[in-house]
């Protein structure tokens, strides 16, 4: 069954207190009617927890995985078994990352990293190792550097980004409606949203195709100065502004 969703101007954020468990089945009908979506009420109340979101990006998404098997119709959901299903999807599938959009990646990788989790702060230092962002750069306008235990470490260059590195950071923010888990506020903004957007429809496209022609090359090392200088000025923002 598709679901249509139209994207609201303006979503209600769940506070930042929310614990990593998704509300209930009530909270996002409410928060549904609040945005102005409209909720299926032939779908299981279970899977509207999953289904209920601003980016109808996430809903196919979402439907991908549970057409895919990844998902079952009958199963609880939380946050966690969301995670797990979409990072099984992306170790099977670890050829899409010749696919994605290199400055989409560039995007999502060099406004920094969302949160100091030790696997999406990995994450996102082997993505920028593959589009050859200098690690210094990001860093120094990190304002969660001080936190961080990897802050300045560099990737090896034989730990080049994978599919599921890009799936760590997407699942970061597509979750963070529910979760709040973004710590790094600078990364919430229009151009990494979009990014993060487009990278999710580029998932479930090039998953959906038997790829027989030729594989092309890797994606481009060359790092997007607009994107790194626009990431650095945002995040000293951020940082002259709290202090």
């Amino acid at each position: 069954m598709h679901h249509q969703l139209h994207i609201p101007p303006k979503t209600q954020r769940i506070p930042d207190s929310v614990s990593n468990e998704l509300p209930s089945p009530n909270t996002f009908q409410q928060l549904a009617r609040e945005s102005g979506q409209h909720i299926d009420q032939t779908s299981s109340m279970k899977r509207e927890t999953c289904m209920v979101h601003p980016w109808p990006e996430w809903v196919e998404w979402m439907q991908h995985l549970y057409k895919n098997g990844y998902l079952e119709e009958k199963e609880e959901l939380d946050a966690n078994r969301i995670r797990t299903a979409c990072l099984n999807f992306a170790r099977d599938r670890a050829h899409l990352i010749r696919y994605f959009s290199s400055k989409d990646i560039q995007v999502i990788a060099g406004y920094g990293c969302p949160v100091i989790d030790r696997k999406v702060v990995n994450a996102g230092k082997r993505l920028r190792a593959r589009v050859g962002i200098d690690e210094g750069n990001v860093c120094n306008s990190c304002i969660l550097r001080g936190n961080c235990m990897r802050a300045y470490a560099k990737a090896c260059a034989s730990e080049g980004g994978g599919t599921v590195d890009v799936m760590r950071l997407l699942l970061t923010y597509g979750l963070d409606l529910v979760t709040g888990v973004v710590e790094n506020k600078c990364c919430l903004n229009k151009v990494v949203k979009e990014s993060v957007r487009r990278l999710l429809k580029e998932m479930v496209e090039h998953s959906k195709k038997e790829l027989t022609y030729d594989p092309p090359t890797a994606i481009s090392t060359k790092w997007d100065s607009s994107v790194q200088e626009s990431s650095i000025h945002q995040g000293e923002e951020i940082i002259s502004g709290s202090q």
